[in-house]
């Protein structure tokens, strides 16, 4: 078992690599009386197209977030119930690139932990079970359907994305969900669920030894053949938007706004920086020109335009960088305006990187006492860049002023789309 110790933290990384092909990753902290574990599959829901063993596949939208749903049928129970029985909390949610199982508790790390792991590998799909599912699926897509920031995010994303697979729902619609049948949901299991496409996340108060314990004897039992991974298929995104703006009518209070620009990562393909460098550097100059201290912050909220932060989020594509504001408020207009202000003179100096450099490293060290928090981040690092960046604290205070502005003089600002719900009338 290889231990690494995370620079700036004082905390230790355990990890393990099974021969089957599955990773475990562990930060254990006997400060607190919880423990937190998150099985993942990087399986979302753009992965639709791919080949597999020779063949070619092409399944419904919502598949994945089908199989999510799935696969807490058991042939003996259902899973919620036994968790249940453990005092445990038990989830699941399908993002984009991914699908997460996960068990909170506070005893009995044994059965929790074992029991995670033969839910997610004894897949049991019968027409019957999938028939039913798919009405209850149906039922939380039309749900969602009058939900304001489902909708203002949903005509983000379909504005944003010409063939990019993230312009559609996570759960697909409804009409999607009708076209899922059995052999689908089996086929993408039999693809994506291997353990060499998988990865086991475990904080908080629990023994390294047991857990890989208790692993390695729950996945002796399951024979699992050694297929090669899928190769999954993506549609070329052009450099452009679907549309520019759209304007929605609710019964709300407040509108809601949302704005998304998509800069091309090749715009910065000559500073040559890694991928994290990059984002941390991306993530710096949103935060000192929009976040809670910025001088536009200030000037909405004092002027009544806000009573909130802006929000902001920078998300990544294949070929993309999406950097996200939202917010609401009685002069969607107004805000739209100052925000394309703010980006179109957008800098940064030293003393501001300084600044917003200290208040990383202090949350990097408060992150350590939320078990939740810390699980979030591994699952963040392995999937964006296949391994845990344990000297982030190095890489946070080699950050520049220079190199800052280098980035800023490749951020593209013309491929822009708004996307508003007002109150009606």
């Amino acid at each position: 078992m290889n231990k690494i110790e995370i620079m700036g933290a004082k905390e230790t990384l355990y990890i393990e690599h099974l021969d089957n092909g599955l990773d475990i990753y562990m930060v254990p902290k006997k400060t607190v009386k919880n423990f937190y574990i998150t099985l993942n599959v990087k399986y979302g829901s753009i992965y639709t197209k791919y080949k597999w063993n020779g063949e070619k596949y092409e399944d419904p939208k919502g598949i994945a977030h089908y199989l999510e749903h799935l696969m807490f049928n058991m042939p003996d129970k259902d899973a919620f119930k036994y968790f249940a029985t453990l005092g445990s909390a038990v989830n699941a949610y399908t993002g984009h690139e991914y699908t997460c199982y996960e068990v909170f508790s506070n005893s009995k790390f044994k059965e929790n932990l074992s029991y995670l792991l033969k839910m997610v590998y004894t897949p049991y799909f019968t027409k019957e079970l999938v028939n039913k599912e798919r009405g209850i699926i149906s039922e939380e897509i039309k749900m969602y359907e009058d939900d304001p920031s489902t909708l203002l995010f949903r005509n983000l994303s379909e504005n944003l994305f010409i063939n990019d697979e993230r312009k559609y729902l996570v759960s697909g619609t409804v009409d999607d969900v009708k076209d899922i049948k059995v052999e689908n949901l089996e086929n993408a299991y039999k693809a994506f669920y291997q353990p060499q496409n998988m990865f086991l996340i475990i904080t908080g108060n629990f023994n390294p030894e047991e857990a890989v314990a208790i692993t390695s004897d729950v996945m002796s039992n399951y024979g699992f053949a050694e297929n090669e991974l899928p190769e999954v298929l993506y549609n070329n995104e052009p450099f452009e938007v679907n549309s520019e703006y759209i304007s929605k009518e609710m019964d709300i209070n407040k509108a809601k706004v949302a704005m998304a620009y998509k800069v091309p990562k090749n715009n910065f393909k000559s500073l040559k920086l890694s991928k994290l460098e990059l984002k941390l550097y991306l993530s710096l100059i949103i935060k000192v020109n929009f976040g809670t201290t910025s001088i536009i912050n200030d000037e909405m909220k004092s002027n009544g335009i806000l009573n909130k932060i802006i929000g902001s989020r920078i998300e990544e594509t294949n070929d993309y960088y999406i950097i996200n504001f939202m917010a609401e408020t009685d002069y969607p207009d107004y805000f739209v305006n100052r925000i394309k202000d703010v980006m179109n003179k957008i800098s940064i100096n030293e003393d501001s990187i300084k600044r917003k450099i200290k208040v990383a490293i202090s949350d990097l060290i408060w992150l350590f006492d939320d078990i939740e928090e810390v699980n979030a981040s591994l699952q963040d690092d392995i999937l964006k860049y296949d391994n845990v960046i344990t000297d982030i604290y190095q890489i946070y205070k080699s950050l520049n002023e220079e190199t800052a502005n280098k980035v800023i003089s490749k951020l593209d600002k013309k491929i822009l789309t708004i996307s508003i719900v007002k109150p009606e009338n």
